[in-house]
């Protein structure tokens, strides 16, 4: 029944409408979930049965379902980096302000002012925060995660030249918050 899939939405999540899209019917998509070639992930959301579910491919799922813009960030991307041992429960995720999603699976960090430029890499179908990037926010995202969590990705990041405390200096710069990461850096040295 795989071979029904068309091959454009194998290999990935896709949504309703990207397999009405497609040529698939509300009945034939149907009819793939009764004869478990696909999955439904959430509302909306299918993946065909047999797919590996890495961390990547949980960000792909994860923007797909918010849509874009939205960049991986502060705990995943940490993960991401293996600057925590802590694993998160949910993708978290950095939006707009304006954005709003209801999904179990997400932690939407909303943001007045994302600067998408500055410390984003793009990677096969996801966006994440840069190392440099990733440390900043969370050393200034006292809200969302603890500040000893930043501290301790600062050190690990540093001790495994995994970045320098110049360039998490010049990524803070260039988005206004020096003054704030300035006393964590200045500690370490």
């Amino acid at each position: 029944m795989r071979n029904n899939l068309p091959k454009t939405l194998q290999g990935k999540p896709f949504t309703y409408n990207e397999a009405c899209n497609q040529g698939l019917s509300q009945y034939a998509i149907q009819k793939l979930l009764d004869a478990g070639a696909i999955e439904r992930l959430e509302r909306g959301l299918y993946r065909s049965i047999g797919e590996d579910l890495s961390d990547e491919e949980l960000y792909r799922r994860a923007i797909k379902r918010v849509g874009k813009p939205a960049v991986v960030c502060l705990l995943s991307a940490l993960s991401y980096y293996e600057l925590t041992d802590t694993i998160p429960k949910q993708v978290w995720l950095m939006v707009p302000k304006e954005k709003r999603v209801k999904s179990s699976s997400v932690r939407l960090y909303r943001a007045r002012d994302p600067q998408w430029k500055i410390g984003v890499v793009s990677n096969s179908g996801y966006s994440i925060t840069s190392i440099e990037r990733t440390i900043v926010d969370s050393l200034t995202s006292k809200s969302l995660v603890s500040p000893r969590l930043g501290i301790d990705a600062l050190k690990t990041a540093i001790s495994k030249k995994k970045t320098s405390a110049s360039r998490v200096l010049k990524i803070a710069t260039q988005l206004g918050v020096k003054h704030r990461v300035l006393p964590y850096i200045e500690a370490l040295i």
